[in-house]
């Protein structure tokens, strides 16, 4: 049997990415294409999903899409964010629960928007300090997010629901040319 061990390095120092800037948000125009990536934490699926049904209350969305990933320690390749970015004008990642997996959501919505894709992730809030270090260590500090009281993973689908309502609204402001959207609606 053959196994593998990653080993981590806690003495070498930390890249830090040249910062960067989020895509430009656009009008909403007949509507957008959301994907939404699920990093497979229990209940990050229906979280994510309730999130695209909230937001299709305010805004126009013509499709939306879920992709799992296969495991939520490791961000998605350069490959699958390249396939994202053709077939998607929005892009919701999380969910972030724990250390490794906020920091690899973080990491997907980060590699959406720097191929121009407005993106933004899913997390709880115990790990706010810890996106917030991430983002600046992947060139945009300051980098918005989706913020969800934790626990999730044992909550019921009603409590989901609320959360989902409760993020809706900034989803919207993360996600869109936000004065042109209330242009558009008036």
């Amino acid at each position: 049997m053959n196994a593998k061990i990653t080993v981590v390095r806690p003495d070498l120092e930390e890249a830090i990415a040249a910062p960067t800037s989020i895509a430009a948000r656009r009008p909403v125009g007949n509507g957008a294409r959301l994907l939404l990536i699920d990093n497979g934490k229990p209940k990050a699926r229906d979280l994510l999903q309730m999130i695209a049904e909230e937001l299709g209350h305010l805004v126009p969305l013509r499709s939306v899409e879920t992709i799992s990933k296969s495991t939520a320690v490791f961000p998605i390749t350069a490959e699958v964010a390249h396939d994202i970015a053709e077939r998607a004008d929005l892009v919701i990642a999380g969910l972030g629960d724990c250390g490794a997996c906020s920091a690899c959501s973080l990491h997907d919505a980060i590699q959406m928007e720097n191929l121009g894709i407005p993106s933004t992730v899913v997390i709880s809030d115990a790990f706010v300090g810890h996106i917030a270090k991430f983002a600046s260590n992947l060139g945009m500090p300051n980098y918005h997010s989706l913020v969800v009281p934790h626990p999730v993973a044992s909550r019921d689908e009603a409590h989901l629901r609320r959360l989902a309502v409760g993020v809706a609204a900034p989803a919207r402001d993360q996600l869109f040319e936000t004065a042109k959207v209330f242009a558009e609606a008036t």
